[in-house]
Order: C-alpha cells, then structure tokens, then sequence
C-alpha cells in the first residue's frame, strides 16, 4: 500500500505539475472523509502518510485503525472524490501561474473542437484556449486538427476551472508575427510604434528607429517584399501598410493616409481633430474601401480626421488667402516683422540671413528694446529653430551642434544633411526646405 501511493503521488506530480505536497494533502483529507463517512462521525479522525515511506498512521479517538479495512466501498468512493477535487483545484493554480504573466505572447496551437461559432485550442498538454467568432479572422476557415498560432488575450481563473482566451483579430499578433520575422524588430533596432487592424481586411502598422544607416520601412518589407510577406502568408493575405512614424502630427497624417496624396492640413489641437484636404481624384483613395483607410489612419495617429475634396482652384485660392494666417498659426507670438525706414536705403541684404535669433549678450539683454533689432533689415522674420515643422527643442539643440543654425546653413546642408540628424527623416527634410523656400518666395514678393 505504501509503495502504491508513493508511485499514485509519483506519477501526478510528474504528468500534472502538481507540488506533491498538495497530493499527499489531498490524499489524507481523502482518507478522513472517507472514515467520516464510515463511522458517521465528524470529529476525533486524523490521518498521516509518511512523505519518505508512505506508511499510513489513522487514528480515531486516539484509537489506531486500519483505514483499508474500515472503509467501505460508499465511503471509498467519497474519499476519491475529494482526492480528485484537490487535484483538480491544484492543477488549475499551476495552468494560472504558469500563463498569467504570458498575456500577449504567440503560441502554437491544434484547432480541438467548435463551440458556440468559437474554437477550442490545445496549447500543451493541460491547457487549452476558446477563441470566440469576434477573435477570429473572416479571412480564415479551420479545421479539427489544423494547426494554429494565437496570441493569448486574457486569462480568467473560475471556480472550476482557468480560461485562457486567445485571438487571432488581436493587433498584438502582428506585433509578435513583425518580431519573429524581421531581425530588427526583435534586436529592437527598429520599434513599432503603433498598430491599427480591421482583422481579415487590412492593418496599418508605423514604426521607426534611431539608427540613421536603417530603413525602418525598407527593413519591415524586405527585399521585394520578402519579409512582410511571410506575415502576410500567415494571416492569409490580409494587407498591411508599413508606414514611417513621426512624432509631427503634419507628417504623421500624412504618412498614415497612403496611398492617398494629401493636398493640405487644417488641425485643431484642443479637439485633436483634422480637417485633411484632398483633390478630388485622391478622395476615394483618403476614404478607402467603406471608410477602411481613413478610419485605420484616425486609429493610427489618435486624431479624428474629416477628409474634405476641394478643386485645385479652391486649393491654390486657399493657398493665396492663408499663407499669412497659416504662418500665424504655425508661428504663433514668434513671428514678428521687423521694420527699419532708416536702414531700407543700406546695402541689399538677403531678408532671410538673419532668419534664426542668435543667442543675446549681456549688453543687448540691457539695451533698450529698440537697440536689440536694430541689426535686422526691413522685412526680416525673426524666428527659432524650433518653428520649423518637425522641429522639436531637441532636434533644434542638435542642428546648433552641428553648426546648422542659419537659413544659408539649412538650405547648405540640403535633404540629406537635414536627414542625417537624429529626429529627422528625408520627409521632414524636405518640409524643412519647402517651409524656408515658401518664407523666401513670401518676403521676396512683399518686397516687390
């Protein structure tokens, strides 16, 4: 008998992962309902096992008894029942312990059963997930037996058992799927900043690195598409945009609504709103499919955008009417027009030589306000660094270090210099240079 329990204990803890202290536990509280349950009794019956031999010590009112030979078979049966509760409730901790701390990851999986429209998945040899119809992809049919990969959504522990509920709709699957398949993710070279995904139809997915010599977006596609389509093959064709993230909303909105071109920008930060002007020919591309694109960009970029169709007309005339509004706007209480009678007869002087604010001395910070311009031409804007779009405080410092910090210094510099500094990419470079050439033409025809 002895030996029979070491080997029952034994075997358990080796196929269930149970502690066999909660099996010897379990055995002995068996033991006891079993003998209440013999000699109608609640009270007065202790049960032991030895951990090493397995011996059983019973007493019943400081009486020894043989438990064997006092129970019954009705009683036999009532001491395995509660011997199988207690397993039962100690293998649902170790299901708990062991996949709490797991929400988010990818595992691979056999499709087991339907239920209710959702599936039952074997994930080892105990635990087994439900992905109900709303987790599901429409593009996808399984099969009892089909071998499947999920992401593990949520985790319920009930009173009868743990519910591990998996998703292959979730955006956290196309996160793990980027990280197995491109090295860059995984060595945290490149980093997804956000995910948007209609399961089964499309998914817009923007990243970005700190390595100036990496493609962010080059790296996620692959050499003719080789990378992305290894994920694509996975969730069976659905699409997927890699887009470049910014952290200017003017270049992020942008970027996000691809394949559509985007003429102009209205945006309203207290409302986090955007009205996104684009000629008509681009309209049903903003929108997309039933709202797909536009709807996908909104969730991407956490603002609501509003795609309004104007003519090239209306968009040249708002062009005309708006340059000095917008520039307000952007600029905001830094942008100031400095005029001098005296000095418009001096020398020709570009307008925009002097376009940044250089760092005052001691002796200006005391002069009077009408000494400190006096430097500036007729006509000057007077602006930092940091008003150019894109340009945050951080990036301003590093343009100063390296010795960008003039507007013959920026237009020198080019798309590629402007590129190579940490923050900035081709496309906000060449916002930059857009920005400066558009002051330029301004300042040159008031001058005129």
């Amino acid at each position: 008998m002895s030996e029979e329990i070491l080997r029952f204990v034994d075997t358990i803890h080796r196929d269930r992962q149970v502690d066999k202290e909660v099996i010897f536990t379990g055995i002995e509280m068996a033991l006891v309902s079993a003998a209440q349950k013999r000699f109608d009794q609640e009270d007065g019956i202790e049960v032991n096992i030895d951990r090493e031999s397995g011996d059983i010590r019973a007493h019943r009112d400081g009486e020894d008894f043989d438990p064997r030979e006092a129970l019954g078979r009705i009683a036999a049966g009532t001491g395995k029942q509660v011997l199988f509760q207690k397993i039962r409730e100690a293998e649902r901790e170790v299901i708990y312990r062991e996949y709490i701390d797991r929400v988010g990851e990818i595992f691979n999986g056999t499709v087991a059963s339907r239920k209710g429209g959702g599936l039952v998945i074997t994930l080892g040899n105990r635990a087994e997930g439900f992905m109900p119809r709303s987790e599901q992809s429409s593009l996808e049919n399984w099969n009892e037996g089909d071998r499947i990969k999920v992401v593990l959504k949520e985790v319920k522990l009930q009173s009868t058992r743990v519910q591990l509920l998996v998703s292959r709709g979730d955006e956290a699957l196309v996160r793990r799927l980027f990280e197995q398949e491109i090295p860059e993710v995984s060595d945290f070279v490149v980093e997804i900043k956000a995910v948007a995904r209609e399961a089964g139809n499309r998914t817009k997915i923007a990243v970005a690195t700190l390595d100036t010599n990496v493609d962010c977006v080059g790296a996620c596609i692959g050499v003719k598409g080789s990378r992305i389509r290894n994920v694509t093959d996975e969730l069976n064709g659905e699409k997927i945009d890699v887009v470049r993230w910014n952290e200017s909303v003017d270049v992020l909105i942008p970027e996000a609504l691809k394949p559509a071109e985007i003429a102009s920008l209205e945006l309203d930060y207290d409302a986090m709103t955007a009205n996104v002007y684009v000629t008509e020919d681009q309209q049903s591309l903003a929108i997309g499919r039933r709202g797909q694109n536009v709807r996908l960009a909104s969730k991407l970029t956490g603002w609501e955008l509003n795609i309004c169709p104007i003519t090239n007309e209306e968009l040249q005339k708002l062009r005309d009417q708006g340059l000095e509004q917008r520039a307000d706007d952007m600029f905001g209480d830094r942008l100031a027009k400095v005029t001098d009678d005296e000095s418009a007869t001096s020398a020709p002087v570009n307008p925009l030589d002097q376009l940044f604010e250089q760092p005052a001395s001691t002796e200006a910070e005391t002069a009077p306000a009408a000494e400190e311009f006096e430097e500036y031409e007729e006509g000057t804007v007077v602006m930092g660094l940091e008003d150019l779009p894109g340009v945050t405080e951080e990036i301003a410092d590093r343009l100063i270090e390296a010795q960008i910090d003039s507007t013959e210094a920026l237009l020198e510099a080019g798309v590629e210099g402007l590129a190579a500094i940490e923050g900035l990419d081709e496309l906000s470079a060449k916002l930059i240079l857009e920005k400066i050439q558009e002051i330029m033409e301004s300042v040159d025809s008031e001058e005129e």
